[in-house]
């Protein structure tokens, strides 16, 4: 959702709103005109971002990419890590840990790993660099969150905005959620509105068109893609399935718990939800507190939460405690976009 502030509060932020958007557009300005260094791989390059802080559904629509490029080119995936103790350059294994990696790059790992290598570095640029020195078979790289990382000149910027806070309706921070001012969707090369209802109707995509185009190039391409949540999956095999109407407990640490929560209660009975920060760290603590509330009903989770509770209870013995995560994946509403990535990709020969 939007951020909802009164309007006395709203004349108290603007100022603040106004002097971090002058700040932001002083640093484009210098990427912008080239008195800032940016540097472009010589390996074709696809950053996912979006212009709003949180939430818009960059991981799903980059396990998305990786599955629709990965059996035509050697995909690598770069992010920053965020949430992760450490610094630097790492790869992701299989010992890596949430606290070392970031939850969400532990996420591609588990479902990609040992097909697409999963980096992490804070440093984009030095990121990319080592990847091109060490992985000489990589032809793509997936940059998660590089949007305003513009250090980074990727050959393709896809530009995310949710359905529920599209960028054009929002302010920059801290009067609204937008970390530079909206005409920066000028640098996406696509747009993708994310989070859509099942059946958008034409009338309320062309409206959305109309709207983003202001802030685009005429030429940007935009699409619209939605999630589709897969069968929940238990933590340990042994664990029976889930059945409709069965009530459940949630537990989540995402940005947006409710469309989660939406989402589980038109199937589950929902008695209650436990929403925690964005990449919350879970503790023992945390878990034994869980596993008492799974013995009166089952808990479901999101699939990055799992990445980080799913070790806490195999240490700690807990695998009779009743936890399911649940997949999502992405859908687009024609097959353009899948058409236009391939061809886009394709380019990466003659980069």
């Amino acid at each position: 959702m939007l951020r909802k502030l009164s309007n006395v509060l709203r004349w108290i932020l603007w100022p603040l709103s106004v002097l971090y958007g002058i700040v932001t557009y002083i640093r484009n300005y210098l990427y912008n005109n080239d008195l800032k260094k940016i540097y472009q791989s010589e390996l074709y390059t696809i950053n996912i971002g979006n212009l709003t802080v949180g939430g818009t559904g960059k991981t799903p629509h980059i396990e998305y990419l990786q599955r629709l490029l990965s059996s035509e080119w050697e995909i690598a995936i770069l992010s920053r890590g965020y949430g992760r103790k450490t610094k630097g350059y790492r790869e992701v294994t299989d010992q890596s840990t949430a606290i070392e990696v970031g939850d969400e790059p532990l996420q591609f790992y588990h479902k990609f790993g040992h097909q697409t290598p999963v980096f992490v570095c804070e440093k984009r640029v030095e990121g990319i660099q080592r990847i091109e020195k060490e992985k000489l078979n990589t032809q793509i790289i997936l940059l998660d969150d590089a949007f305003q990382h513009r250090a980074i000149r990727p050959h393709l910027n896809l530009l995310l905005t949710d359905y529920r806070r599209l960028f054009y309706q929002d302010y920059v921070l801290p009067m609204g959620l937008l970390r530079e001012f909206r005409r920066g969707a000028k640098r996406a090369n696509a747009v993708i509105v994310t989070k859509c209802p099942q059946h958008l109707n034409d009338t309320d995509k062309n409206e959305i068109v109309r709207q983003i185009q202001k802030f685009t190039l005429p030429s940007t391409p935009i699409f619209f893609s939605s999630f589709r949540y897969e069968t929940p999956v238990p933590y340990f095999n042994h664990l029976p399935l889930l059945t409709d109407n069965q009530s459940i407990s949630l537990i989540s640490g995402i940005a947006q718990p409710a469309l989660f929560e939406e989402a589980a209660s038109a199937i589950y009975r929902i008695v209650g939800h436990t929403a925690l920060g964005d990449h919350h760290n879970y503790s023992e603590e945390d878990v034994r507190m869980f596993a008492k509330m799974a013995q009166k009903s089952p808990i479901l989770t999101t699939e990055k939460d799992w990445v980080k509770l799913f070790p806490l209870l195999e240490k700690m013995g807990l695998q009779e405690a009743r936890f399911y995560y649940w997949p999502i994946r992405v859908g687009f509403d024609s097959p353009t976009f899948d058409q236009y990535i391939i061809n886009e990709a394709a380019k990466q020969c003659r980069v």
